[in-house]
């Protein structure tokens, strides 16, 4: 008789997702978050997400800092591409800061109050993980792009 072994990863312990309303450019959000968070995001190649409906993959622009203090990553991602949403569910959500790493509740609410008083920024709150339907899915293909990036990264002279 043959056992199934059931993994069962809990991706909310150490990822906090930020949404972000804001009507104005990817690298401008970038930019000032930057500002107001004291950090140095860095465009890098865009995340290929495959998109079940259109049954092909879609490249969202990411942009990704890694705090070496604190062990902390942050990845911003924009939601709209002109052929689709990256989460469906959030569709007043234009932009999502993805917070990976060991954070309090305290840091994740103390960077949020940073973006909501960045000039033209709407809203920034903090999403549950358990409302993305697809959480799993893309915290896995973050990690696998990342990868591939970092790999990429060190055979390029």
């Amino acid at each position: 008789m043959t056992k199934k072994v059931k993994i069962d990863i809990d991706f909310d312990q150490d990822n906090f997702l930020v949404g972000i309303s804001c009507h104005r450019k990817d690298y401008w959000i970038a930019y000032k978050i930057n500002e107001v968070l004291k950090i140095q995001m860095k465009r890098t190649d865009d995340l290929p997400v495959y998109n079940n409906k259109l049954e092909e993959l879609i490249y969202y622009p990411l942009y990704f800092y890694h705090d070496f203090d604190c062990e902390i990553n942050f990845y911003l991602l924009t939601n709209h591409n002109t052929r689709a949403k990256l989460f469906s569910s959030q569709k007043a959500t234009d932009f999502f800061l993805l917070i990976n790493g060991p954070a309090s509740e305290k840091f994740v609410q103390d960077k949020v109050k940073k973006i909501k008083g960045i000039p033209n920024v709407l809203m920034a709150f903090e999403i549950a993980l358990s409302k993305i339907k697809v959480i799993d899915n893309f915290l896995e293909d973050i990690e696998l792009h990342m990868l591939e990036v970092s790999k990429k990264m060190r055979l390029e002279p």
